[in-house]
């Protein structure tokens, strides 16, 4: 009886620590060396875009003389690609830094509009730029959905 009890105080630690299972952590994405956690209905498309039920959003690493000339040049394809595109300046903030970018607005094919934020500057040290496409016009930084809202801040 004794080995069967001392069997039994040996074995039980390890069953019991293999009956408990560790947290799964999600699927992240790494935005300017920041791991965050990708919302549910968000798949990656890549190391640098994140496709979600409601928005997509796209991130380009630059250096600093891309950054003179490449957001603009980027707003003006998609002012091509899509006829009777509103633009409008956008400031911003990236992670807290101060930022600039566009607010474009576009009919889509399906009758309805798309909105997209170009958004550039310096975070955490990195020369980046970031494409918001959205079903509906954020206003100010609440109308951003959770994934975004924790890159990008609205100066409104």
């Amino acid at each position: 009886m004794k080995k069967l009890l001392l069997l039994f105080f040996l074995l039980a630690p390890g069953w019991v620590i293999a009956q408990t299972t560790a947290p799964t952590a999600g699927p992240t994405i790494n935005f300017c060396g920041l791991d965050l956690a990708l919302t549910p209905g968000c798949t990656p498309e890549s190391k640098y875009s994140v496709r979600c039920q409601d928005y997509q959003m796209t991130w380009m690493y630059l250096d600093y003389n891309m950054m003179r000339t490449f957001p603009e040049q980027f707003a003006q394809q998609i002012q091509k690609k899509h006829k009777h595109t509103e633009r409008q300046p956008l400031d911003c903030f990236i992670m807290n830094s101060p930022s600039k970018g566009f607010r474009l607005s576009y009919p889509t094919e399906a009758g309805g509009m798309a909105y997209e934020l170009i958004a550039y500057g310096v975070a955490n040290g990195q020369p980046v730029m970031i494409q918001l496409t959205l079903a509906t016009d954020p206003d100010k930084t609440a109308d951003l959905p959770e994934l975004p809202r924790q890159i990008v801040r609205l100066s409104k």
